[in-house]
């Protein structure tokens, strides 16, 4: 038994240890977009490196020594205390680790690179450099969040306020998740390169949306849609054959489910069974030829979790 719970714990560990590493590279991707993208190309598209991006060089005009990293670590840490006093103790252990570390990527990035590093032979005043600033940046920050929630890890920052108002206000995360966001998106309207102006900037805070919509399809890509499965549903006569002709072409398990013909008022069995999208498209055909009286249907699964995950990567 012993041995057992040695082995568990060993395999706790290593999975562990893959997920902090995945976060660790979300955050990493996350940093980089902002950094050298998002920032030098004053685009805000929420969170609070939108809030860095408006309010960071008010500040640094006053003490030239304040920098995003800076702004950024001090805004995660308040929200990390707020995280362990309306989340608990849970929420806080899992979300310390990347409230500490991106800003510490960013404080990296600042002693070693120039923020235009990608932009000298295009500048990023021009269209053309707003553009590549906007879809590069919005790539890597929705690579990078996606990759971190997929792990059951966070980005910090906005991430916390965002559960929170979840929690207390009975809305759903996503609607929080516009709350904070879209405010942060239309509020910076009222600034521009040279800072705070009376005039909306109409055409920066259009870049944000699409910034958001691009992020927001990217995430649920990588959360949702990199579990996407279908499913195979046939009522039959012959489920035996079926599911052996499954298990030696697909090798994947099945579930038998008796059903009744409301019409007719026969029993039949159902067959399940949860695949790969080419799979289906394999295989259906080949199951007709099976039984050509079976019904069957195909459904399209957002996300599949348990036992069909160990044929897969740990973080897909």
């Amino acid at each position: 038994m012993d041995a057992v719970i040695n082995k568990i714990n060993k395999h706790n560990k290593k999975k562990r240890l893959i997920q902090y590493l995945f976060i660790t590279l979300g955050v990493t991707l996350v940093d980089i977009g902002f950094y050298f993208f998002l920032d030098p190309a004053k685009i805000v598209i929420g969170g609070t490196m939108g809030l860095s991006i408006l309010i960071t060089p008010y500040i640094t005009s006053v003490l030239p020594w304040f920098t995003n990293s800076i702004f950024l670590f001090i805004v995660n840490t308040f929200a990390l205390i707020c995280g362990l006093i309306f989340l608990g103790k849970d929420f806080f252990l899992k979300t310390i680790y990347a409230t500490i570390i991106s800003p510490a990527i960013v404080f990296v990035f600042e002693k070693i690179f120039d923020p235009t590093f990608f932009f000298y032979n295009n500048p990023i005043t021009e269209v053309e450099g707003k553009i590549t600033a906007l879809i590069v940046g919005v790539v890597l920050f929705g690579l990078g969040v996606g990759i971190a929630l997929k792990n059951d890890g966070s980005t910090g920052g906005m991430d916390v306020f965002q559960k929170i108002i979840s929690k207390y206000m009975h809305v759903p995360i996503s609607i929080s998740m516009y709350l904070t966001d879209w405010t942060i998106v239309f509020i910076a309207g009222f600034f521009n390169e040279a800072g705070f102006t009376y005039h909306y900037q109409l055409s920066s805070v259009l870049f944000a949306f699409i910034g958001v919509f691009i992020e927001a399809y990217i995430i649920d890509v990588i959360c949702l849609s990199a579990r996407s499965r279908r499913t195979l549903y046939v009522i039959t006569n012959h489920p035996n054959e079926i599911k052996e002709f499954i298990y030696k072409e697909l090798d994947r398990g099945v579930t038998f489910s008796n059903v009744t013909g409301a019409y007719s008022g026969e029993n039949k069995t159902m067959v399940i069974c949860t695949m790969d999208k080419n799979e289906a498209y394999r295989i259906t055909s080949d199951i007709m030829k099976l039984d050509p009286d079976a019904f069957m249907f195909v459904t399209s699964c957002k996300e599949v979790r348990g036992e069909y995950d160990k044929r897969g990567l740990l973080w897909l």
